[in-house]
């Protein structure tokens, strides 16, 4: 029995090799562990860039669509127009002529609808 604990115990050269390929393959694995995860951490920031960038234009249309509003609005540009000194002036229903798209008359003009309903 003490003659077992005596004896050092050598590897073969079977062992050593398969010891060798098994950390190669251990080395390599965390490598491309590494890899990956640097891989996901920038695709995580460009994906929340353009997030960003996407709802800077929605911030952009929105006011844009303000601005549009704005200047559409009927009693913001009486003003506008009365403080500018135009000579523009509100328009009577009678004055209007609908023209109907894609009516042609005999002489190749767009005719006019006299029915009017405001």
């Amino acid at each position: 029995m003490n003659a077992r604990r005596t004896t050092k115990k050598n590897f073969s050269i079977s062992e050593l090799v398969l010891s060798a390929i098994a950390a190669v393959i251990l080395t390599v694995g965390g490598i491309m562990h590494v890899y990956a995860s640097n891989k996901e951490i920038d695709t995580a920031r460009k994906i929340d860039a353009v997030q960003k960038e996407i709802d800077e234009l929605y911030a952009g249309v929105n006011m844009t669509n303000v601005k549009i509003d704005r200047n559409l609005d009927r009693y913001l540009m009486k003003e506008d127009l009365i403080a500018r000194g135009s000579e523009l002036r509100k328009t009577d229903p009678d004055q209007l002529e609908i023209v109907i798209p894609g009516a042609v008359g005999a002489d190749g003009i767009a005719t006019a609808s006299t029915d009017f309903a405001p």
